[in-house]
């Protein structure tokens, strides 16, 4: 496969792409075109059941419509009364004849037979036991299936004959179900079905009794295998009144499916069923159709295909090699390579993608190298040491010392920072094995301000909704000894103000690479909802490799949350870099944060604040009464297009501001 030409390899890749599609598209097709066999054979078999059961509840209504006529007569209900026994068998025949029924019997007030019209000599046996019978002496009309003689299935009514006041008796009608009804049955159902009924004798398997197609040695066996059904209680409202199952009998070669539906006594008793076929193989037809339609044209695809190798090979190679040049001097660290992009295809969009890697990795090389030039005077060892020497105090002071353990299972090991509201510790989790860092919350800064709690809280619930590379990752929230603690990742590396602090000002190129991320996390956070509201330097960390992450989410919120747990005339932020709007307790959006960018930025290419006072009133005035310097007059590096992104994102009116933090990635990404 090595040795072949582009042209070839296309050509194959191709035939196989359309071969693999041209399978699939048949395995998923045969896989639809069975789910919509089955759901067409099911809902026919269904509205076919639907349509039997309707059939034959119409002659059970018929039946017993004819039998409450029959019994209005008075002179019959005189009869029935008196128990003229000379006359029941006449009126039981006369019955039958009028209803059409197999054979009608009557019964006295206390379910003993009087009359029976096809044996005139039947015993007067006691029928109260039957359910019919019982149902009709309680004043209730009732139906039903019967098997007579294990060899004919019926439907069973039985009507109620009352005399003057009181039961008189019952009269039961009974009609056989024959082909004739098997017939109608399947006419009347949509869609080509058959019907089969079925019996269970008392004993044995059951047997067939008619259908509408061939009687067979194969349908003879698909009705014996039929497992006898429970009998139910009809009184029991949670017990299935009719069964229902699905079976694929194959008869005659032709391959169908059944659904069967349970016939029962009045009593509950299953004494056969009906069972619905449609023919399964009928309904691939179209399948058959669409198969040999789909073949046809993967051929035709696969002669398309061949043709299309050699020009597509050609249009294909010449940037490709472009690719290969610039991705061997990436490998030797030169990220200058000129990739030309022109056109929208996928070529063009792989070397458009390709020129925003080198882009981005010239940004982080020049990071990283910036990170590894940095150097420290020996004033600023001094002061380094005299910083390390406060921090320490100030942590005694909270009660949490390097060289013990906190809250039983971290082990301090230094002080990373003190800030207004607390302290932050780099720290071993003992039980994950895990560095990690702990921001506690200062005992007197709880007892000073009623809010300091829940802000605290805030942070925890609001940074672990956050997740990017961009973002310090905020681990879990907990309490010992009365000092309230979060965790969250260790970052090893320098903030950002400490950069500025140490070089005075930035190079504009890591400038731009050190905005763009910090975009990329407000972008993030913003999408989350969260307002950061302290985006400064002093909460930017860059790891050595040349990542920027943010952290300190402690005053961060909602942007739909209300303003309950900040006190009347309460800031919440650094001065220096809040926004307008902020710095007159207005209602807050993301654009409050692009300010604060915009500071960030201001300071890197500068070296200070865009706005320094010596108090926050003087600082606060001057944001609304002077229009800060643009970077150029502080910084000849600073170019005129990046002049007029920062400016933009410190503009007073939010509204002239970037609409978000994608818009002002954007426009840095597009001046390098």
């Amino acid at each position: 496969m090595n040795r072949l030409s582009l042209t070839w390899k296309i050509f194959l890749g191709t035939a196989l792409v359309v071969t693999v599609v041209l399978s699939v598209t048949l395995a998923l097709t045969a896989v639809e075109a069975t789910r919509t066999a089955d759901a067409s054979v099911d809902n026919a078999l269904r509205a076919a059941r639907e349509q039997a059961s309707q059939s034959l509840s119409a002659r059970t209504r018929a039946l017993r419509g004819g039998a409450e006529v029959f019994v209005q007569n008075p002179t019959f209900r005189a009869l029935v009364q008196k128990r003229d026994l000379g006359s029941m068998l006449d009126q039981s025949q006369e019955a039958a004849a009028q209803l059409g029924a197999r054979w009608v019997q009557i019964t006295d007030d206390q379910g003993v037979r009087m009359a029976k019209s096809d044996d005139p000599g039947a015993a007067a046996d006691t029928l109260s036991g039957s359910r019919l019978i019982a149902s009709a002496l309680q004043g209730t009309e009732a139906d039903g299936f019967i098997v007579i003689g294990d060899s004919v299935l019926a439907q069973a009514i039985s009507v109620p004959i009352r005399g003057a006041g009181a039961m008189a008796g019952t009269l039961m009608a009974v009609t056989s179900i024959d082909a004739e009804v098997a017939e109608l049955i399947r006419s009347n159902a949509q869609g080509t079905v058959d019907v089969a009924f079925f019996m269970w004798p008392q004993s044995g398997p059951a047997h067939l009794f008619t259908t509408t197609l061939p009687r067979s040695a194969e349908l003879e066996g698909v009705i014996r295998a039929m497992p006898r059904v429970p009998d139910v209680n009809p009184a029991d409202s949670a017990a299935p009144q009719s069964g229902e199952g699905r079976a694929n009998p194959i008869l005659g070669g032709v391959h169908y499916v059944s659904l069967t539906e349970t016939l029962r006594s009045a009593s509950g008793t299953a004494f056969g069923g009906l069972v619905i076929l449609r023919n399964r193989d009928a309904e691939f037809a179209a399948f058959n159709r669409l198969r040999n339609t789909i073949v046809f044209g993967g051929f035709a695809g696969l002669l398309i295909a061949g043709l299309l190798s050699l020009a597509i090979a050609r249009q294909i190679t010449k940037p490709v090699n472009v690719l290969v040049l610039a991705t061997r001097r990436a490998a030797d660290g030169d990220y200058a390579a000129d990739i030309e992009v022109s056109g929208s295809d996928e070529i063009s969009r792989l070397a458009g993608a390709f020129k925003d890697m080198l882009r981005d990795l010239r940004e982080k090389h020049a990071m990283v190298e910036f990170l590894s030039g940095a150097a420290h005077s020996e004033e600023m060892t001094v002061q380094l040491s005299q910083m390390r020497d406060s921090m320490q105090l100030a942590a005694r002071e909270a009660g949490v010392t390097p060289g013990t353990r906190f809250a039983m299972r971290y082990d301090i090991k230094e002080v990373l920072g003190v800030g207004g509201m607390g302290s932050v510790f780099k720290a071993l989790d003992a039980e994950l094995g895990e560095v990690i860092a702990i921001k506690t919350l200062r005992r007197d800064f709880l007892s000073s301000d009623p809010n300091a709690l829940e802000r605290f809280k805030s942070e925890i619930r609001l940074a672990r909704r956050i997740s990017h590379r961009n973002v310090v990752r905020t681990h879990d929230l907990g309490e010992h000894s009365g000092v309230y603690y979060i965790t969250m990742e260790y970052v090893e590396g320098t903030p950002l103000k400490k950069l500025i602090r140490d070089r005075g000002r930035l190079p504009v190129a890591v400038t731009i690479a050190a905005g763009k991320q910090l975009c990329r996390a407000l972008e993030v956070a913003h999408e989350q909802g969260v307002i950061h509201r302290d985006i400064k330097p002093a909460n930017i960390v860059v790891e050595p490799d040349g990542v920027l992450k943010v952290m300190d989410f402690g005053i961060a919120r909602l942007q739909t949350a209300n303003a309950g747990m900040t006190q009347a005339g309460m800031l919440i932020g650094t001065p220096a870099y809040m926004a307008p709007e902020q710095l007159m307790g207005r209602e807050l959006d993301a654009r409050a944060d692009l300010y604060a960018a915009g500071c960030v930025l201001y300071e890197c290419l500068t070296g200070h604040p865009p706005h320094e006072a010596d108090n926050a009133i003087s600082l606060i005035a001057k944001v609304f009464e002077e229009a800060p310097k643009p970077p150029s007059a502080w910084n000849e590096e600073v170019s005129p297009a990046l002049d007029a992104v920062v400016m933009q994102a410190l503009a007073t009116d939010r509204d002239n501001r970037p609409a978000s933090a994608n818009e002002l990635h954007d426009l840095l990404a597009a001046l390098g």
